[in-house]
C-alpha cells in the first residue's frame, strides 16, 4: 500500500470515527429524552389512576382503521392498486 493510499484510508477512518461519535451523542440525547418522557407519563398515569390508559385501550365497536403510507416507487398507480388489492385478499 502506498503512503497516499494509507493517508486516504486513515482520513476515511478518522471521519468515520468522528461521525459515529456524533451519532452516539445524538442517540444518548434521544435516550435521555425518552427516559424523561417515560417518567412524566408514568407520573401522569399515577395521578389519573390509570383511567387515561383504560380509555385509550378501549376501541369503539364499529371503528375503522386508517393507515397512511407514503411510498416512493417507480410504478404506475394502477399497478400499485392491484398489488394492494391482491395483498388485502
Amino acid at each position: 500500500m502506498s503512503s497516499a493510499e494509507g493517508k486516504g484510508r486513515s482520513s476515511y477512518l478518522d471521519l468515520l470515527v468522528s461521525v459515529l461519535r456524533e451519532h452516539e451523542k445524538s442517540l444518548d440525547e434521544l435516550v435521555e429524552k425518552l427516559e424523561t418522557l417515560t417518567e412524566e407519563l408514568s407520573k401522569a398515569l399515577r395521578k389519573t389512576g390509570g383511567e387515561a390508559l383504560k380509555t385509550a385501550a378501549t376501541k369503539p365497536e364499529n371503528s375503522e382503521t386508517l393507515i397512511y403510507l407514503k411510498l416512493k416507487i417507480n410504478r404506475p398507480i394502477e399497478d400499485v392498486t392491484r398489488i394492494l388489492k391482491a395483498l388485502k385478499e
